[in-house]
């Protein structure tokens, strides 16, 4: 660990953080939402669950273009279903990442103060309880992918005309190959070691830190990791940059927690997904009450920061804004989406039983879709709207912040449906091109 090179701490009284996290922490020892999960993720069934809705419509892939407003039932049912698929995989890459970070950032704290101890137990839960949460997503994802769209479009490309050109493209493309993979390290029964999850980073994962980790080559000198490991105030800012990610999550998965309460209040058939999205909100509630006090409280009472750790705590910052927040979308309210690296998707999506076009006509879906505004793009502007207002209440009490973090300044310059399209015109473009 790297000590500041100003030693000079700004508070000298005990810290104050640390009963409100062991409070918070013995309340989630008390919960038995993991467990709920874990059950829901032994017994799922895609066809018992296949009839109903996970989510309210709108939280469904293509919603409000014209193609889902002439979609049948049974595809509106499929678009639901996928837009789950996806926003699942995001979080399970997500977690998978935060692993790695909740480690490293409890080692330093706890080098800077054997005091801490507490918070290596707290964080290794937490991360014993994401663990589960990926098995979960990624079994009901292989599940329904497989099931939806055919194995084929596990790991295979559109047709065998564009196998090379496909390879060619950014690896995020391919959403869901790496499932499988997965569920084979954590069968159940199977004791799991960290050294199971260092395994699957080795795969591509497109979560919300992954551009802070110089992707999947784990050999490459990562430059986020090496500061957050090593100054105490930088650890402490990471859990500023995870309180961003859990808004996310919380911004959108709050969605599904009221349509739960709604089916259980009405006595209604409630799917597996839509319970097992209840219970990681419950979950997931303890762990952002975590990154809220070490994120926003804990570095009070750490030696004051110096000019450098301030400044990459606000590169920190800035790089989430730049890697996750700067876009809308036009097909998915999902915030982790862009609509450029999903053409193949939906090229297969659109080829697929599900809908069964030719090639030249899923082309020209895509491009009424993504290329013209539309009612998607209005209900994914508000949901950009709400989560940057979360965000900027959030930036105001973090008083090392540059105004281009404080005002979420990246953020607030995505929100154009205006840009959207233009940018999706240019993808589709090139998309086209390269077919």
């Amino acid at each position: 660990m790297i000590t500041s090179n100003n030693n000079t701490s700004p508070i000298s009284q005990v810290n104050k953080v640390i009963p409100l996290l062991e409070k918070n922490y013995g309340n989630n020892l008390d919960s038995d939402y993991t467990e709920k999960i874990q059950e829901l993720d032994r017994n799922f069934n895609y066809s018992a669950n296949s009839n109903a809705y996970w989510s309210e419509a709108k939280h469904s892939i293509l919603y409000g273009t014209p193609l889902y407003e002439q979609a049948s039932l049974s595809q509106k049912l499929a678009l639901n279903h996928l837009h789950w698929v996806f926003f699942y995989k995001r979080v399970a890459d997500s977690e998978t990442e935060l692993i790695h970070y909740n480690t490293i950032t409890a080692d330093c704290l706890m080098a800077a103060n054997s005091d801490y101890k507490m918070l290596v137990e707290l964080l290794a839960h937490e991360t014993y309880q994401e663990r589960q949460h990926i098995h979960a997503f990624s079994q009901i994802n292989y599940k329904t992918t497989k099931a939806v769209l055919g194995k084929k479009a596990l790991v295979n490309p559109v047709s065998d005309e564009t196998t090379v050109r496909e390879q060619k493209r950014d690896k995020s493309s391919n959403y869901i190959s790496t499932a499988a993979n997965l569920i084979a390290m954590m069968l159940p029964g199977k004791k799991q070691s960290h050294a199971d999850f260092d395994k699957y980073l080795s795969f591509p994962t497109n979560g919300f830190f992954n551009g802070f980790s110089g992707k999947s080559d784990l050999s490459r000198k990562q430059f986020f990791s090496d500061n957050w490991r090593s100054y105490p105030f930088l650890a402490a800012n990471f859990y500023a940059v995870r309180y961003m990610a859990n808004l996310l999550l919380k911004n959108h998965e709050f969605g599904i927690h009221c349509y739960f309460n709604k089916l259980q209040k009405n006595n209604e058939f409630i799917a597996s997904p839509t319970a097992i999205s209840h219970y990681h909100f419950l979950d997931e509630a303890f762990h952002t009450t975590t990154s809220l006090f070490l994120g926003r409280d804990f570095h009070k009472y750490l030696p004051k920061a110096s000019r450098y750790e301030k400044w990459i705590a606000n590169l920190a910052i800035l790089q989430a804004q730049h890697e996750n927040l700067n876009a809308i979308s036009g097909i998915s309210t999902n915030r982790f989406l862009s609509d450029g690296d999903v053409m193949i998707f939906l090229m297969k999506l659109l080829q697929s039983p599900v809908f069964d076009m030719s090639s030249q006509e899923a082309r020209q879906w895509i491009e009424k879709c993504l290329c013209h505004e539309h009612e998607g793009f209005h209900v994914n502007l508000k949901v950009h709207n709400n989560l940057l207002s979360d965000l900027r209440k959030f930036a105001e009490q973090l008083d090392y912040l540059w105004p281009i973090n404080r005002n979420m300044s990246v953020m607030a310059s995505g929100g154009s449906i205006k840009k959207a399209i233009k940018n999706n015109i240019k993808s589709f473009n090139q998309f086209s091109i390269a077919l």
